[in-house]
């Protein structure tokens, strides 16, 4: 029986957990954390197609809601954008959610061991071929023959692969969306005609922000793209101010969550297989760049892996496993390497930009609502719209590198080599990377 370590129970690797163990392999889940405290004090808006391609069961009506009108608001406040949801939109509890992927890991036979902390990774012949797990203060090393990275973006499993893996192992800063989320209590019941704003550079401050208004409490965001820096206290309670002039119903107290995380915004990582080894999730940037919203891109994904490993009957080197990868990215993720190239144009620009693009309707309804659980971009648009960017940006050397960017891109998003070659990916990667 082939042998197969999950390395963190990010969402992609439990659903790769839970197929592999159905076909009859052993899989063993390690986490630094203890089951009950796995999932953020939140919830998300998914849509259930994300059952459906993650080869999962939808769950029970009773575990999540329908989702919301959306409007979308420039900084300026004068224009609002209204996009209602999918059919399949809901609302769901992150911690319900775990709950749920879990029952289903229980009855496929997935192991776990809580409290594991990832110290170390093992390899033999440049093969990757276990992890050092401490645990209760004690080092042991356990082997098999694949490992699945589903540990975060600061997954300590990446960060130490050997060279000859060729991973890239840190996210770029400017990658990186720094978050706040709190649940805050509101003084009175209220109610709104679009519950959910979204607020693009809310006070200026370059990424996204919003209020979602519930019967008894206000929930709210505030993210700053890392290109420009840090998410300062200062500035998140400057934040929130701004928001309790707006909805003097907002209160100080917090009824959940009221902490910092970050998220990647990245394309996807370049290489995200090796011999024995097999990343997914937050592991291999698998998110949308402008929002970071990835749980319906990792449960697709995690059912990918397993299918790539079923049918290659077990073998975990890199030419089997390519085939995820593969098609990872040419099923879920050549769309998002436009929507990175768009993130990176707005790391350069300020708030009256984005009024202006908003009052001039050329962000529109469709490009805005990506990520309320559609991975379908608007590829055409967003090309339209970094073609009207030029005439209105002062070309500094780093919008210029960007724009020059763009004519690799039908490269990198079409020259994806469907079989392994190692010379064919290696000039893959290279273009890949430019970007």
């Amino acid at each position: 029986m082939k042998k197969i370590i999950v390395a963190g129970a990010g969402h992609g690797g439990l659903i790769a957990a839970y197929h592999l163990a159905r076909a009859g392999y052993d899989v063993t889940v390690y986490e630094k954390q203890q089951r009950a405290d796995l999932g953020h004090d939140w919830h998300d808006y998914l849509d259930m197609t994300a059952f459906d391609g993650a080869d999962i069961p939808r769950p029970d009506e009773s575990m999540y809601r329908p989702g919301a009108y959306q409007a979308f608001r420039n900084p300026k406040g004068n224009v609002k954008i209204e996009v209602a949801y999918k059919e399949d939109a809901r609302v769901m509890d992150r911690k319900v959610l775990y709950g749920y992927i879990f029952s289903l890991c229980d009855e496929a036979g997935v192991k776990y061991v809580f409290g594991a902390e990832i110290s170390g990774v093992l390899f033999d012949n440049r093969k990757i071929t276990g992890l050092k797990i401490t645990k209760g203060g004690t080092e042991e090393r356990v082997y098999a023959d694949l490992v699945i990275d589903a540990a975060g973006m600061y997954s300590t499993v990446r960060r130490n692969l050997p060279a000859f893996c060729e991973i890239q192992r840190e996210i770029e800063q400017k990658d990186i969306f720094h978050v706040y989320r709190a649940y805050y209590k509101n003084s009175e019941e209220i109610h709104c005609d679009v519950p959910y704003v979204m607020d693009l550079f809310h006070m200026n401050r370059p990424g996204l922000g919003w209020t979602i208004f519930e019967e008894d409490y206000t929930d709210i965001l505030i993210g700053k793209f890392g290109a420009a820096g840090e998410l300062t206290e200062a500035e998140i309670n400057a934040a929130l101010e701004s928001y309790r002039r707006d909805y003097p119903f907002i209160t100080e107290e917090i009824v959940r969550g009221g902490c910092v995380r970050d998220i990647p915004i990245a394309k996807m990582l370049p290489m995200i297989v090796a011999d024995g080894y097999a990343a997914v999730g937050d592991s291999a940037a698998m998110t949308i760049p402008l929002n970071g919203s990835g749980i319906v891109l990792s449960m697709n994904a995690g059912k990918l892996l397993a299918d790539a490993v079923i049918e290659a009957e077990g073998k975990t080197d890199k030419k089997s496993l390519w085939k995820y990868q593969y098609k990872y990215f040419t099923t879920l993720a050549k769309d998002l390497v436009i929507v990175a190239k768009l993130k990176d144009f707005f790391t350069f620009v300020d708030g009256s930009l984005v009024d202006y693009f908003l009052e001039a309707d050329i962000l529109s309804a469709e490009l805005l609502a990506c990520g309320n659980g559609d991975i379908n971009i608007p590829t055409k648009q967003i090309f339209h719209i970094l073609s009207k960017i030029g005439p209105v940006l002062k070309l500094t050397p780093d919008i210029i590198r960007n724009f020059k960017s763009v004519v690799r891109l039908p490269a990198a998003i079409n020259d994806m080599p469907k079989e392994y070659d190692a010379d064919k990916v290696k000039a893959w990667v290279d273009n890949y990377s430019r970007i």
